[in-house]
Parts: C-alpha cells; sequence; structure tokens
C-alpha cells in the first residue's frame, strides 16, 4: 500500500520536474498538454487513493513501518518543494502568455485601425475603440 503510493509521489515529482525543465528552456515548450494530462491523472489517482485509505484505515499513516512513514514524508515535503517551483514556472509561462497577446492585440489594433468616429446630435464627436479579432495559428 504505501510502496504504491510513494511510488506515484515520486512519478508525479519526476513528471513535474519535466515540466518545470520544458516551460523555464528557451525556445518551443514541447507536448505540455501531455504532461498536463499525466499530471492530473497521477494526482487524481493519489487523492483517491488517499481518501480510500482515510475511509477504510483512518489511522493508516501511524500504522506505517517506520521506514515507510519516513520515505512517505520526504516524497510529500520533495513534491512540496518541486510543485513550488513548477507553480512559479507555469506563473512565469502564464503572465508571458498574457503579455504576449496584448502587445498583439495592441499591434492589430494599430495596423488595423479599429477606432471609429460619430457625430453626435448636438454636434459633439464620440470616439469608439472596438477589439480587434485575433486568430491564433496553434500549429507552428
Amino acid at each position: 500500500m504505501a510502496s504504491e503510493l510513494i511510488d506515484t509521489i515520486r512519478s508525479l515529482i519526476s513528471l513535474m520536474r519535466e515540466e518545470t525543465e520544458q516551460l523555464l528552456s528557451p525556445g518551443p515548450t514541447g507536448d505540455l498538454e501531455a504532461l498536463a494530462a499525466a499530471k492530473a491523472r497521477l494526482v487524481g489517482w493519489i487523492e483517491a487513493r488517499t481518501v480510500q485509505l482515510q475511509r477504510e484505515q483512518p489511522d493508516w499513516r501511524d500504522a506505517l513501518e517506520p521506514d515507510d512513514r519516513e520515505a512517505l514524508s520526504e516524497a510529500l515535503v520533495e513534491l512540496c518543494e518541486v510543485s513550488a517551483a513548477n507553480g512559479d514556472a507555469l506563473e512565469r509561462q502564464i503572465r508571458l502568455s498574457v503579455e504576449m497577446l496584448d502587445a498583439i492585440a495592441a499591434e492589430a489594433k494599430r495596423l488595423s485601425g479599429t477606432r471609429s468616429q460619430t457625430y453626435c446630435a448636438r454636434g459633439g464627436v464620440s470616439q469608439v475603440e472596438l477589439p480587434t479579432p485575433i486568430s491564433i495559428n496553434t500549429q507552428l
């Protein structure tokens, strides 16, 4: 029971390290969708297994052998550290993506001239800046 849980946690750690390296490396990031899906499956399995253990044996952690308890604790500490680094890398990537999309939108707006001016009934001028539709090619 414990060894299966520890192995799955270590697999998740390895996967998160790989994702973090890809996110921090220059150039194309590779197939992050597959990594995210695998990460979600592992997290789901870990969550389901711990919920099942808690329901069936509420004191399952106390019943572990000392070596297994120590290995589980070490794996969880490592998971926390790797998760923090992975979260930082994901946040950085999202921030960069948002900045890039904002720059693309600003340039598209500048080039397309989506400003519209309308004369009002009392002689004033109303100016509206319409959003520019953006199409992104995901097949790079």
